[in-house]
């Protein structure tokens, strides 16, 4: 919003700047979907991760080369190609994760070759399009609303494998890498696909009467228990 004023800022800080802030790691979920009918979301938990996460989104440019333009002119950039990738650091082992960082196959053990009581997870030769996530969600908390931030990208995959490191006195970390890729009927777009939901900002009316109401979006926080498996 435009500022009328005789003096310049020596700050950007303003009153709704703490308001504004995103706070603490959040929670990445898989196939993460909004029921309009029973207004919930349904999702599945990556897992708790340490030491945070970190998400790129970004346009890559080409500037249009014209005989006698030596400086490049507004209108001359071009979005060339998209990238969009989630980097998660992942302390929960899970067999569905080291299966979607594998390409793997999943069987039960038969107490033949191995032991029984096992999953026995083998990595694939093939990617086949079931080993692309149908998204993959960042829930995070903005500091002046009582909805989250959510980021969704669309046909996610996951491309750094499995990596991790054991040692005494501490606990494995693996990280993981998500890259965004487009659908299979729309591979000519530049455009990346994804999503922020960002809360509204509300007026201080609404933010008093919004109090005094019960929170219905159903989306995910830190705090709610897993029941989605």
């Amino acid at each position: 919003m435009p500022v009328t004023s005789e003096t310049l800022p020596k700050s950007g800080y303003t009153a709704d700047t703490p308001k504004r802030y995103l706070l603490n790691a959040g929670a990445l979920v898989r196939n993460l979907t909004w029921d309009s009918t029973a207004k919930k979301w349904t999702y599945d938990l990556l897992g708790a991760t340490s030491g945070g996460s970190k998400l790129s989104l970004k346009n890559n440019l080409r500037q249009v080369e014209v005989d006698g333009v030596f400086a490049t002119p507004v209108g001359g950039d071009m979005i060339e190609s998209s990238e969009g990738t989630f980097e998660v650091n992942v302390i929960e082992h899970t067999r569905d994760n080291i299966k979607m960082a594998l390409f793997a196959d999943v069987q039960e053990s038969d107490d033949m070759k191995y032991p029984a009581g096992y999953d026995v997870i083998t990595p694939k030769q093939k990617i086949e399009e079931s080993d692309y996530i149908e998204n993959l969600g960042y829930i995070g908390t903005i500091s002046g609303s009582d909805k989250p931030v959510i980021i969704i990208m669309d046909f996610a995959i996951c491309t750094s494998g499995l990596e991790f490191e054991v040692k005494d006195k501490a606990e494995a970390i693996y990280p993981l890498t998500f890259a965004a890729r487009t659908p299979m009927n729309d591979v000519t777009t530049t455009s990346l696909p994804v999503k922020i939901l960002m809360p509204k900002e509300s007026t201080q009316e609404a933010r008093t009467t919004s109090e005094t109401t019960t929170r219905v979006d159903g989306a995910p926080t830190g705090t709610e228990e897993n029941t989605h498996g």
